[in-house]
């Protein structure tokens, strides 16, 4: 099954490097979670994903299936126009940028839109924001209710919200007490440092603040993404298991609330229950593709239809940094699911027409419609 001409509407990625860090930076923190130095200099070379992009960046490249020889190649082409070149061979039509890494390294939402003629919207990472907010307040309430007003004056210049509350303490996010909610508080601002933003990673403040993130989502009809499973090494991934959404998702105030389950991987089918049995969960296969070998890829997709509905499930790139990522992840994309449908097709589970239109909703349809887009 060819998906060459469905567009990607990647709903969940990062921006690319700018130019100076495009040339210089090594490209192995590009195929692994990791930021050990012993795993990038030794280790990263011998998985799956790192094998296979370099043979395929070779093939792209036309040069030889060694690292050195991709390295020297890319080097020269005229950035942009590689960029543009693999976007367009992408066939990706809108790029959803979380802006909240990488901000001295990476390009802007604004300069993203100038350097890819695609639809480019932003979204808003709520802990990189919160984070902007602790130093002005002195007290939780005022802190509180800046923190919301704020994301209701931004939200309808966005695209959606996004939060790795996963890789601070968990997605067990519950309403905390009043006494609780003021000791976090004042435990953070014990250790500000001047002039320096913190890490906010005290539970029941995030808590809150996720809580009231998420009340902003609801109410202006923004989804609201979540990093769950798969992550860096600071990620507890007993914490990002997306089952532990399950009280956001039953919360009576809550309702209306869109809430996309990012990644996922090895949670897919966890993932994959809750939006068979929530109508405001929608699971992602983003980073488990491209990351993992390509029968963990076809495995995700099938578990990921195992129960969820078709319209629940989406695909994004995760991609950041080079424009080979964002490349990479939507060929292997179109390939492994294009696999698995064709496999739907054999099983009788759905008809040739039905499986191409089910490859439209994932690459397409469905986060054009979540996320609101217009033409």
């Amino acid at each position: 099954m060819n998906l060459d001409a469905i567009p990607i509407f990647d709903h969940h990625a990062h921006a690319l490097f700018k130019e100076t860090y495009w040339r210089s930076e090594p490209i192995e923190g590009c195929y692994t979670e990791a930021y050990d130095p012993q795993i990038l200099e030794h280790f990263v070379h011998e998985t799956l994903y790192f094998r296979r992009s370099i043979r395929e960046l070779a093939t792209y490249y036309d040069c030889e299936a060694k690292q050195e020889a991709v390295l020297e190649a890319r080097q020269n082409w005229n950035y942009q126009e590689l960029a543009q070149k693999m976007f367009a061979q992408a066939n990706i039509s809108h790029w959803l940028i979380d802006d909240g890494i990488w901000v001295d390294r990476l390009m802007s939402v604004k300069e993203s839109a100038e350097f890819i003629p695609v639809k480019v919207k932003r979204v808003l990472r709520l802990e990189a924001e919160l984070a902007k907010f602790i130093e002005r307040f002195d007290q939780v309430d005022a802190l509180l209710e800046a923190f919301q007003n704020f994301l209701y004056q931004e939200a309808p210049s966005l695209a959606g919200f996004k939060s790795i509350i996963a890789y601070r303490t968990g997605l067990n996010i519950q309403r905390p007490a009043k006494a609780e909610l003021n000791r976090s508080f004042d435990d953070l601002r014990k250790n500000l440092k001047p002039g320096e933003l913190p890490r906010v990673n005290t539970k029941a403040l995030l808590d809150e603040c996720l809580w009231l993130g998420a009340e902003v989502a609801a109410k202006t009809q923004k989804p609201l993404q979540f990093h769950t499973g798969y992550g860096d090494p600071d990620l507890d991934m007993r914490l990002a298991n997306p089952l532990h959404l399950r009280t956001l998702l039953e919360a009576p105030d809550l309702r209306g609330l869109n809430v996309v389950m990012l990644h996922c991987y090895p949670y897919i089918k966890e993932a994959g229950y809750l939006a068979s049995v929530y109508s405001g969960a929608y699971l992602d296969l983003g980073l488990t593709i491209p990351y993992t070998s390509r029968h963990a890829m076809r495995t995700s997709v099938h578990e990921a239809l195992h129960l969820s509905p078709i319209s629940k499930v989406l695909f994004s790139t995760d991609a950041q940094r080079s424009p080979e990522m964002f490349y990479l992840a939507a060929k292997w994309a179109r390939e492994v699911i294009g696999e698995v449908l064709t496999q739907t097709v054999k099983d009788d589970d759905l008809t040739h027409d039905e499986a191409y239109w089910a490859a439209e909703r994932i690459l397409f349809g469905n986060a054009f419609e979540l996320y609101g887009a217009e033409e």
